[in-house]
């Protein structure tokens, strides 16, 4: 079966600390793992600190198969999350599409759906 990698990143809130952007990170994490893979995305530590690599809050990669309901499925889970915490913004990834959700209505899922299948299409076999 063929798959992609689908980017996530979150915006966060005037209110969040790290503790509730974590919380979150993880809680996006564990819908998508329904799909997929998930891996927390990591960042290099400032030059001169002495860590090494810290987990970048509000940002996931998703190893997930290419099929039509499956690509839906990740739309869903996103929608879902959104209407969970609402003001929050997501960042889909893939291929070569860069997509912005916010509080999206059936439509704009519905063609955020086939904009994200389209650009799979077009992926190397």
């Amino acid at each position: 079966m063929l798959q992609a990698v689908f980017r996530v990143d979150f915006g966060s809130l005037p209110d969040d600390d790290d503790f509730e952007l974590d919380r979150v990170t993880e809680e996006l994490a564990d819908d998508l793992r329904s799909v997929g893979e998930v891996e927390r995305s990591t960042m290099s530590a400032a030059p001169g600190s002495k860590g090494t690599l810290e987990l970048a809050l509000g940002s996931l990669s998703l190893l997930a198969g290419t099929d039509p309901a499956i690509v839906q499925s990740i739309v869903d889970l996103l929608v879902g999350f959104l209407s969970r915490n609402k003001g929050r913004t997501v960042r889909l990834r893939v291929a070569d599409v860069d997509l912005t959700l916010e509080q999206p209505t059936r439509a704009e899922a519905a063609e955020v759906i086939r904009i994200a299948r389209a650009a799979i299409e077009r992926l190397p076999r």
